[in-house]
């Protein structure tokens, strides 16, 4: 047995070794220890051999911005909020994330998206008068409860929305709301318009009627919120009052009765404008004010000077400097003003290839660095790497400075950096972007259940659902806990909708907090969690597939084959009155042979969470009210009976869980797949991590102190012979 002669081979049997899943259920397997040794050894082997021939693997020299990148991006640079989706279109996604270098790709479609996003974002950060009056209509979800506060709403309030809205000038502003509610229209309310948080306006509305307001409002962003009074009716019927209606618009049900509620707000303007305001965007950019026109020139050096080692990242060439001046100088030779010159080279800058793509260049080739051999990044590049890998955002100038001054190059300097920017409220994109793309609930905001489901579903408890799943893996972050607690937490994160739907008591208000679970509970960790139910079942029934195959994805790390072509869906029909139980229908596809052998490996985690009906309800018999069965055995022979017990036999492993969570943030990280290459490096930050309970700020450091997060591999072919196979 020689691992160093096939590598890749051997990378995969140490990882179906770790999973359990060899030998296949029902063949002889040995005891623990003589398993766990086996392992050890080809491990051993392994890192030595690796450790002999490093390979830190290839990232993409030019790895464009993705959506959210280059909005954070142009948030921290400018100050500037923006609505992405309006700008510009969704990214492709590869090894389940969407900031995989190797697809994002630039079309001159999405070219001319974003010189049109460079425009519109240069405009706003100068504060120009836009070329005509605009209107932004926010609407508001008719699934979404207004019955009760609303989280970010003052209390003493009910239903309504909030929206964040970019004003361009100092100037008059149209708000008008329209109000929906019961089909005679009799019930009035107060309706308050908030900026801010304070009130700017009060009046009594009619469901189909709304208000419409003109206000002075000053430029920039600003919280714009639309809410009711909330007044107790004159009677509620107590035997209505717990009854929910989500299936109605969001006013017609609920605990009392009919109400009115917010349909949507549109916003017009600018009218009467006064001027640009001293907006935050205009105070990041206009760091001087030439009052003599001689001075202007050497303010706009001043100016595109900082804003382009931001926007860069750190190194700024006199010929990248020169390029903005000139297309300032262009604009001031057509007699135009300073703050439009700025704003010309501004949106030059927007569309620079510098800013769009992390741009990481193979060193001149030398004995030092031959063709295919790895090299060490610099340390801009490596501060660029950390920080789109925290905050999917550009380094702050505490960032530069330390990977200029030669700080980031110590294992002391990068870890302060780190935990400092762990502790910066601009980390939550890690746990609200890796995390939504790792566990799926991402796709919550397109799930419909259907059917008698669709009853006990709405906007609220979609938005609820996944936020739960945010603050429990924001939680475990920040406060750096042991990553096993995403699955064997004893709390989590409610609000009274939330509560409600799991039948947890004493949980009152729209706001979230950390509510403790009884030792039975089957809410602790994320198995637990009606996002993760949701978004693992069809429209109409439970999946034992679906959830089977997330489990062994993400919480063991041995994600199954494809399934074949033309496989055949379940059937629905009624046997002698009966329709059957899912076991007995996934006993279908066991019955195959080709089938069989990966179902058998999928199913049985699949159906330990059949306790849970397709948004995550629990319930002990199922749609049809069979008894449920949720027993089983995973791939290592672990038996279950529920989800208790799989969690128990899920968590018995460690680092089974910590590998596959390593593995996933070390993709997202790199921004390319992880390969056999780089399993050496995982298992070093385990080994690591592992005296402290696999801690997760343990294991981000662990990975951005890792080779292949701090190394690099040459292009394995000389430029020439690259352009004789392009031209061949």
């Amino acid at each position: 047995m020689q691992p160093g002669r096939d590598v890749e081979a051997w990378e995969k049997v140490v990882r179906k070794l770790r999973g359990g899943l060899m030998p296949p259920a029902g063949r002889p397997r040995p005891d623990d220890t003589s398993y766990a040794a086996l392992r050890r050894s080809l491990e051993t082997r392994l890192d030595a051999h690796a450790a002999a021939r490093p390979d830190p693997g290839r990232t993409e020299m030019a790895h464009r911005l993705n959506r959210l990148e280059y909005t954070n991006a142009v948030r921290d640079l400018l100050a500037v909020e923006i609505n992405a989706p309006d700008l510009l279109p969704a990214d492709d996604s590869s090894y389940g994330f969407d900031n995989i270098g190797g697809v994002l790709k630039m079309s001159p479609a999405l070219l001319e998206r974003y010189l049109n996003a460079a425009r519109a974002i240069s405009r706003l950060a100068i504060g120009s008068p836009p070329p005509a009056q605009s209107t932004a209509v926010y609407r508001v979800p008719p699934e979404l409860q207004q019955h009760d506060r609303l989280e970010s709403l003052p209390f003493g309030t009910r239903g309504g929305t909030v929206v964040r809205h970019v004003f361009p000038l100092d100037a008059d502003y149209d708000m008008k709301v329209a109000v929906i509610g019961s089909r005679d229209g009799r019930v009035s309310a107060q309706l308050e318009i908030l900026v801010d948080g304070a009130r700017v306006h009060l009046t009594t509305v009619r469901p189909g009627d709304g208000t419409e307001v003109r206000l002075p409002m000053r430029a920039g962003p600003h919280d714009v919120g639309v809410t009711f009074l909330r007044t107790p009716p004159d009677l509620v019927e107590g035997a209505r009052e717990p009854f929910l209606n989500p299936d109605a618009p969001s006013g017609t049900g609920g605990q009392a009765g009919p109400l009115p509620s917010v349909s949507s707000v549109t916003i017009a303007g600018p009218y009467d404008a006064r001027g640009p305001g001293n907006t935050p965007s205009r105070q990041r950019v206009f760091v001087c004010t030439p009052t003599d026109p001689a001075r202007e020139t050497a303010c706009a050096r001043t100016i595109f000077t900082r804003l382009a080692r931001r926007a860069y990242r750190g190194t700024v060439t006199a010929g990248q400097l020169q390029t903005l001046l000139v297309f300032y100088e262009r604009e001031r030779a057509a007699g135009h003003g300073f703050e439009e010159g700025i704003e010309l080279g501004l949106r030059r800058l927007l569309a620079s290839p510098e800013f769009l793509y992390r741009l990481e260049q193979d060193p001149a080739q030398t004995e030092a660095t031959p063709v295919g051999q790895p090299y060490r990044i610099s340390g801009l590049e490596l501060a660029s790497r950390v920080s789109f890998f925290l905050w999917s955002s550009i380094p702050d100038d505490e960032l530069l400075d330390a990977a200029t001054s030669g700080a980031l190059a110590t294992r002391t300097g990068l870890e302060v950096q780190v935990r400092r920017m762990l502790a910066d409220p601009r980390s939550a994109t890690l746990t609200e972007n890796f995390g939504a793309q790792w566990l799926l609930t991402r796709n919550l905001a397109t799930s419909r259940p259907g059917e008698t489901y669709a009853l006990a579903f709405d906007e609220t408890l979609r938005r609820s659902m996944r936020r739960e799943t945010e603050l429990l893996l924001d939680s475990v972050v920040r406060e750096n806990r042991g990553v096993l607690e995403l699955l064997t937490a004893d709390y989590t994160f409610l609000n009274d909708r939330l509560a409600q739907h799991y039948g947890i008591p004493n949980v009152q208000g729209a706001h979230f907090r950390r509510v403790s679970l009884p030792a039975d509970s089957p809410r602790r960790g994320l198995l637990g969690h009606g996002s993760i139910l949701t978004v693992t079942s069809p429209a109409i029934r439970t999946s034992p597939v679906i959830r089977g195959k997330w489990i062994l994805n993400n919480v063991l790390g041995a994600p199954p084959p494809d399934p074949p072509p033309d496989v055949p869906a379940l059937s629905d029909r009624r046997t002698q009155g009966k329709v059957q139980t899912m076991r007995e229908r996934m006993a279908q596809h066991r019955a195959n042979a080709v089938c069989a052998s990966c179902h058998s490996m999928i199913d049985p985690a699949g159906f330990a969470l059949e306790n849970f009906d397709a948004i995550g309800r629990w319930r002990t018999v199922d749609e049809s009210f069979n008894a449920i069965d949720a027993s089983g055995a995973l791939p290592d022979g672990s038996t279950f009976n529920g989800v208790a017990d799989l969690r128990v036999a899920l968590t018995r492993h460690p680092d089974r869980f910590a590998f596959t969570v390593t593995e996933k943030l070390m993709t997202y990280a790199l921004g390319r797949g992880v390969d056999y290459s780089d399993m050496p490096a995982i298992r070093a930050i385990l080994r690591d991590a592992a005296p402290g309970g696999y801690r997760m700020q343990a294991l981000l450091l662990g990975i951005v102190q890792s080779y292949p997060f701090q190394y690099r591999r040459t292009e394995k072919t000389t430029a020439g012979q690259a352009t004789a196979a392009a031209s061949r």
